[in-house]
């Protein structure tokens, strides 16, 4: 089954990872920190092949140094003739006796991983069972590169057939000082017809374990060469689209004579261009046969080249036997002692150390094997049984199994379910349900101790206390201790300290229900110290427009407090004024305080023909025929005549003098004598 190794397709990092493969495979020690040198303490048989203990390896001819001794390792050197036939000498037959001596003695997994407290006391050998491993090299190639090789080792029963791969894995990890220990005993007889079955298990073994890289280089493989396919279909389409385009250009010459032909005026021209076309069409006719064989030469060359390609990528894998370990292993009693904080123990198990096999250790009630994941409990009275056949204190872990009479009275915790012993079980104040430990606390107000649905931590401090001593506070949802409470003096509700307040202006505690802010200054007043706009308050049920007695606002006519959106500053007359309290001038339209009204008329109006011409702004006065004005601290309204057209009542902004509007004066005025 051997098979010869093909360098003609090694490249450097092929050549690195064969001889890495090799080294490691026939336990030599590589140092690599130095990618280029690498240097090596050979094993035996390559030692005294090179007549060296060790040496510096290096993989390309530039990295030697001159005088330094190191070994080039490439294809056809001494040493790589040597890994290779390293690799391809015949398989051996090893001994290997596994006692406890060799492997180390150790308890079933699942109690190290319990609660209790286990250790080896003693193993005792009873018998010894005996196993082949069979030691593959499997090698993975294309034509086209070296892919990797791989070491599989095999253990199989050969009296069973079956397969041990538990056995395998604690070989492979120490194999090697194993056998430098283990190389002389006498193994059992063995039929051939039981080596032969187990060799061919063995070798379905390593199959089965080669499929997997078997499909990731195909697919690698496959995928190279659909990417080199696609290339030469686009190159062999290229050329028979150049074949297909000396056809168009000849048709194209055909065409040129043909339309010569039928503009020509002289008889003599017009043979002469027949003559080219016919010369013309036979040349197509041998073009088009030359491009015909052309194409199917071409069609073959790629057919050809891609089957080239698909056979360069298709995997070889090539499995050869190295070695065959002959495997004879103890088999025996162990002795466990096991503990709780409660009791303990001595237990018996039979042990394969070879690979940490059990069996004995059944639960003692319903014997189920506790190895298949079945958490183990040491009851009171020294039964080792599976968690489902004892009932345990989630406290302190004393625990009873259902054969014994319980010497305990345990109950369910009433917030986790799980069983509580009487020394650990504690009652809760409130309801009086039984808790265990993890979910009681002590209430810090009044000492007592309280299950986790009766009382809870104070959303402020973070202390523990009893519902009793706890109060909900309506405005954050959370509930708060005596300590970080107060009452509303108002109304004397509850709330949390963030959520009262204490009156700037007479010291009351307020809640937020008879309490707010000022707007412009923060400070807080309860309902009897706070002024709200007044507008606001009509408009709603409750105005968030608060203010203290320094910065309330009032309108000058009806006292009314105004927040800044119900002010007017626009408005003639002194401080602010609402809108249940602002009037507009029915001549000029000018928003008046009411108190600055006269049936209606602004006192700017009822004065026009009593201010001097020469106060007249002069572009107004030569706009009209004639003009007079009135006017007040802050408007003047000017009454402009025209002989033709509307008479105009103008408006100017006294400070500014600019004219704020102007608009048709009533006929009606006039006529009444308004002005």
């Amino acid at each position: 089954m051997n098979s010869e190794v093909d360098t003609s397709i090694l490249n450097s990092v092929n050549i690195k990872r064969f001889t890495k493969t090799v080294l490691e495979n026939h336990g030599a020690e590589v140092n690599q920190s130095n990618s280029a040198k690498w240097q090596v303490t050979f094993p035996r048989e390559l030692a005294n092949r090179l007549d060296r203990e060790n040496g510096t390896l290096v993989f390309d001819p530039a990295d030697r140094e001159l005088g330094a001794g190191d070994l080039l390792v490439q294809p056809g050197t001494r040493v790589f003739s040597a890994l290779l036939d390293l690799v391809q000498q015949p398989g051996t037959v090893g001994k290997l006796r596994l006692t406890e001596d060799e492997l180390q003695v150790k308890p079933p997994t699942v109690l190290q991983e319990s609660s209790l407290n286990v250790s080896v006391t003693d193993f005792s050998k009873r018998t010894s069972d005996f196993a082949l491993a069979f030691h593959f090299q499997v090698q993975f190639e294309t034509p086209s590169s070296f892919h990797s090789e791989e070491m599989f080792s095999v253990t199989i029963d050969p009296e069973s057939g079956t397969r041990l791969p538990d056995l395998t894995a604690r070989l492979t990890a120490h194999l090697p000082q194993l056998l430098q220990q283990n190389n002389e005993h006498t193994a059992g007889e063995i039929p051939q017809e039981k080596i032969q079955q187990a060799f061919e298990e063995a070798q379905q073994a390593v199959i089965d374990r080669s499929r997997p890289i078997v499909s990731d280089i195909r697919e690698e493989a496959d995928e190279t060469a659909s990417e080199r396919i696609a290339e030469i279909s686009d190159w062999y389409e290229q050329r028979r689209s150049e074949l297909d385009k000396q056809i168009s250009e000849q048709e194209k010459e055909i065409r040129k004579w043909k339309k010569k032909r039928r503009k020509a005026r002289k008889d003599e021209t017009r043979r002469r261009y027949i003559k080219n076309r016919k010369e013309a069409e036979r040349e197509l006719e041998q073009l088009k046969q030359e491009v015909q064989q052309k194409k199917r030469e071409l069609d073959s060359e790629e057919s050809q080249e891609i089957d080239e390609v698909i056979e360069r990528n298709e995997v070889d894998v090539d499995v050869s036997l190295l070695g065959v370990t002959e495997v004879t292993y103890a088999r025996g009693t162990l002795t466990l002692n096991v503990s709780s904080s409660h009791t303990e123990r001595d237990i018996e198990v039979s042990y394969l150390p070879a690979t940490d096999d059990f069996q004995g250790l059944d639960c003692e009630v319903c014997s189920q094997d506790l190895t298949n994941g079945v958490l183990p409990q040491l009851c009171a009275n020294g039964h080792l049984v599976g968690d489902p056949c004892a009932t345990t204190c989630r406290s302190c872990g004393l625990s009873h199994c259902d054969a014994c009479d319980s010497t305990s009275t345990f109950a369910e915790c009433e917030l986790c379910w799980e069983p509580v012993c009487s020394d650990c079980r504690q009652t809760c104040s409130s309801c009086d349900s039984p808790i265990c430990t993890d979910h009681s606390e002590i209430c810090q107000a009044c000492s007592a101790t309280t299950c986790r649905l009766c009382g809870e931590a104070c959303d402020t401090c973070g202390d523990f206390h009893c519902d009793s001593h706890l109060t909900h506070c309506t405005d954050c949802d959370a509930y708060h201790c005596d300590a970080h409470t107060e009452s509303c003096d108002h109304c004397g509700s509850v709330r949390c300290q963030a959520h009262v307040g204490e009156c700037d202006e007479c010291g009351d505690i307020v809640c937020s229900d008879h309490g707010d802010t000022c707007v412009t200054c923060g400070d807080i007043l309860c309902d009897n110290h706070i002024e709200y706009c007044t507008p606001c308050s009509d408009e709603s049920e409750h105005s968030d427009q608060g203010f203290c007695s320094t910065h309330v606002v009032r309108c000058s006519v009806g006292d009314e407090a105004l927040c800044s959106e119900h002010r007017d500053m626009k408005t003639v007359g002194s401080g602010q004024v609402c809108d249940s309290h602002r009037g507009s001038c029915s001549s000029c339209e000018i928003p008046y305080a009411d108190t600055e009204l006269d049936d209606g008329w602004c006192s700017a109006c009822q004065s026009i023909g009593e201010t001097d011409a020469e106060k007249i702004p002069r572009e107004v006065v030569d706009e009209f025929r004639s003009v007079k004005a009135g006017m007040n601290e802050a408007y003047m309204v000017i009454l402009g005549k025209k002989l033709l057209g509307r008479n105009k009542l103008i408006v100017f902004d006294i400070q500014s003098g600019d004219e704020i509007h102007r608009h048709n004066a009533g006929m009606l005025k006039q006529l009444i004598g308004g002005y």
